[in-house]
This record gives C-alpha cells, sequence and structure tokens, in this order.
C-alpha cells in the first residue's frame, strides 16, 4: 500500500513510522520542517522525527524509551572492538591459569622428586644400617 502522508500526519504512530522507507520518513520530516543532512542513515532521521513528535506532544514520551532503532556504524566499531577486547582479556586470563597451573605442576613434581629422592636415602640409609650389623 503507498505511503499516505497526510493520513500519517493525522494519526501518527512508532509502528507505521517503523514501516517506512528512508524516502516516506524524509517526507514525514521535511512536512513538520524537521531539519536533517540527506546523507543521515535512515534510523537517525527516524529518530529526530520522534524527538520532534514528542516534544509537541504529538506522540507520548515513552516512545523514545520503547522506540527500537538500528545502531549506527559507530556503534558497531564500538560494539566489535569491545568484543575483541573481551577476547583478549579472555586469553590473557587463560594464559595467566595455564601458566599458574604449570608453575603448580612443576611445584608438585619438585615435591614428588624430592620425596622420591630422600625415600631412596632412607632406604640406602637402612641397607647399610643392616648391612653394618
Amino acid at each position: 500500500m503507498p505511503f499516505n502522508l497526510d493520513k500519517f500526519v493525522a494519526s501518527p504512530s512508532v509502528e507505521e513510522l517503523d514501516s517506512l522507507k528512508k524516502s516516506e520518513i524524509v517526507k514525514v520530516a521535511k512536512h513538520y520542517g524537521i531539519e536533517f543532512q540527506p546523507l543521515m542513515r535512515k534510523d537517525e532521521i527516524k529518530r529526530y522525527v520522534l524527538e520532534y513528535l514528542v516534544d509537541e506532544s504529538i506522540l507520548p514520551s515513552t516512545v523514545l524509551e520503547t522506540a527500537i532503532t538500528v545502531p549506527t556504524d559507530i556503534t558497531f566499531k564500538l560494539k566489535r572492538l569491545e568484543i575483541e577486547m573481551n577476547k583478549e582479556i579472555r586469553l590473557k586470563e587463560m594464559e595467566r591459569e595455564m601458566k599458574k597451573e604449570k608453575e603448580e605442576r612443576e611445584i608438585q613434581m619438585q615435591k614428588e622428586k624430592e620425596e622420591r629422592e630422600m625415600q631412596m636415602q632412607r632406604e640406602k640409609e637402612a641397607r647399610e644400617h643392616e648391612f653394618r650389623l
């Protein structure tokens, strides 16, 4: 069904605004005299329209809290950086944990070696003692 600006203006809703194409949102923005840059993304222009409609008390303020917008490229880049940073942090934590476990195993192996050497020394002393008797 083709977009009807007059119908939207008569009864605006977030649901209908969400269903509009960028060119249609631009028509709505121009109708209300909302300034925007033509190269802006659809979600950014839509946000301006929503803010205007709320400021003019045409729509309730709750629509801004619940309006779903597509994240901008910067948001995607920030999210990607956050994910990469978390990955690096997890890798470093894993490396530290592995190093700690390796050190603990080495300490345990050293203790076991010392215990075996002490046991061998006791057995040797016991044999020497028996031999002397």
